[in-house]
């Protein structure tokens, strides 16, 4: 499961700056499908092998990724696999990104 190296390298980035126990934002971009299993898996990567990064300070966020629609070709941002074409309500074709983490703070 790629979530437990990817929390990993977050813990690392983590204790490296000095963040811990502050408000911090995930910044999570790519191809992952279930958003709501990507963060549990995380967050449960977190929790067992990094117990120095106290999960409650961190708030996961989704970016959207670029994908044409399938009928007309416009391209648009969206969240997520399926997205509608905000034009014509065609299938908005999601393309396979590399996953990034970013860590964002106050």
């Amino acid at each position: 499961m790629h979530e437990a190296a990817l929390a990993s390298a977050v813990a690392d980035a983590i204790m490296s700056r000095g963040l811990q126990g502050k408000p911090l934002r995930l910044l999570v971009s790519g191809a992952h499908a279930d958003h709501d299993a990507f963060d549990a898996a995380l967050r449960f990567h977190l929790e067992v092998g990094e117990p120095a990064v106290d999960c409650a300070d961190l708030t996961i966020v989704h970016l959207p990724s670029e994908r044409p629609c399938l009928a007309c070709g416009r391209l648009f941002k969206a969240i997520g696999l399926a997205a509608d074409c905000p034009d014509c309500g065609g299938i908005g074709l999601a393309r396979p990104v590399p996953e990034r983490v970013d860590i964002e703070f106050d």
